[in-house]
Parts: C-alpha cells; structure tokens; sequence
C-alpha cells in the first residue's frame, strides 16, 4: 500500500511538474491564463438601511490586467456589522430583486450597472487613467462619484421602501452631492 501511495504520487508530482514547466515555457499562454483569471476587487459603495447596522457592499471585480471584469463587474455583499464585521454572500431572493444588478458592457472597457431594486438610474462603472473604478450617477443631475445610498424601510412581509438618499461627489469639481427621492 505504502508503495503505490509513493508511486503514485510520483506520477501526479512528475506530471504537474512538466505541465508548470510548458506553461512557464510558453509566457504568451501564461499571461493569457493570469490575465483570464486573477482578479482583485475596489470598493465602489455601499448601501446603509435604517433597519439595523449591516451594510451591502458593490466591489468591482477587475483582472489581472487592470480591466474590470465584463463577464462579472461586481461582487456584492453583507457586511454583518450588527455582528462581528463579517462578510456573508447575499441569499437568492436579495440578489433576484433587490441587491442584486443587471449589466452591460459600455465603450472603452467601461460597465453600465442597475440595481435591481432600483433601476431609475444606471450606474457607470468607468476606469480612470490610473485604473481606478469610479461609479458614476447622476445625482440631483449632477455627474457624480457615487459613494453610498441609504434606504428609510418600513418591516413588514414585503418591505417597502419609503425613501433613498444618495450620497456622492460632483465629479467636476470633488464637492459633495446629495440627493433624496421619496417612493411614490
């Protein structure tokens, strides 16, 4: 028994051994598979509800190569600060109607997004020179940077929402912007 675990793992080490060679042979091919599948995240922003301290948070999803991620652009997420700070992943219902988002890929590696719950205004995920991800909405029709949205709820069996603000910076000038819209 002991001398088929070594023998077999002198196969699989032996092979995995020349299979990571070729590929560090072939640097075209290893780009392309680190370019395809790294990925890092950047805030974006987050919502806040009055219904207790947890947050939702929008992080870009973007590549090795400093391009945001056009087949999935953002990983959202609870942060559990009515607990101990950690992340959790949001449940079917949360991403299919309310936190969840529609896409589609704009000009010059750019993303528009639109939250489910609320897709009165897109969202326009836009790299800047640096390779930093700015979401941009419009705010009290302002261009601006977006940084958070707050959401007043009254609890019942379905929720509803009384009124959102928005919260972000003229992306002019850096001053802040503001907005409030009550559901109607």
């Amino acid at each position: 028994m002991r001398l088929l675990f070594v023998f077999v793992f002198l196969i699989l080490s032996n092979s995995s051994i020349s299979y990571y060679k070729n590929i560090d042979n072939n640097k075209n091919l290893h780009n392309l598979i680190k370019d395809k599948t790294a990925t890092k995240t950047q805030r974006l922003f987050f919502i806040e509800r009055n219904m207790d301290k947890n947050i939702v948070v929008y992080d870009a999803n973007i590549l090795a190569n400093g391009k945001i991620n056009v087949e999935n652009p953002v990983d959202v997420y609870w942060v559990q600060l009515a607990k101990d700070g950690s992340r959790s992943e949001l449940n079917f219902i949360e991403r299919k109607i309310a936190y969840g988002y529609n896409f589609e890929p704009s000009a010059l590696g750019s993303v528009y997004v639109t939250i489910k719950a609320f897709t009165k205004r897109k969202i326009l995920l836009l790299p800047d020179s640096k390779g930093n991800v700015k979401p941009i909405i419009k705010i009290s029709n302002i261009d601006a940077h977006l940084t958070r949205i707050y959401v007043n709820a009254k609890p019942k069996l379905y929720t509803t929402v009384n009124y959102i603000e928005l919260f972000g910076t003229d992306v002019r000038n850096g001053k802040p912007v503001y907005e409030k819209i009550l559901n109607n």
